[in-house]
């Protein structure tokens, strides 16, 4: 009988996400992957994130931790950075974070 080999992927959520997301958008196919030049997705940022969106809030599929910064479009884990402006309704990644005043509601 012949074995199956797995490997445990140790990246974080953050870096499996970023990956899914950059494969929706057709920026990044991963090594493994074999898919016709005609199957490889190529959705807009908007589209793709949205796709995301649904895994997480809708399936409970992805973890939900994983944002989009409103401002510079990066995807980050709001576990360990960023703020939620409750008021305009958008996320900003850490870098982004100066943006927002500081009486608003952090993640």
């Amino acid at each position: 009988m012949k074995e199956l080999k797995t490997s445990i992927d140790t990246r974080s959520d953050l870096e499996k996400i970023d990956e899914f997301y950059k494969f929706l958008t057709g920026e990044v196919v991963p090594k493994n992957i074999h898919l016709s030049k005609h199957a490889t997705p190529k959705m807009t940022e908007k589209k793709a994130f949205a796709v995301i969106w649904f895994l997480q809030e809708h399936l409970r599929i992805l973890p939900e931790n994983i944002e989009k910064c409103s401002e510079c479009g990066d995807l980050y884990d709001s576990n360990c950075e960023g703020v939620y402006w409750e008021k305009k309704g958008k996320n900003f990644c850490g870098a982004c974070d100066h943006l927002v005043p500081e009486n608003c509601n952090n993640h």
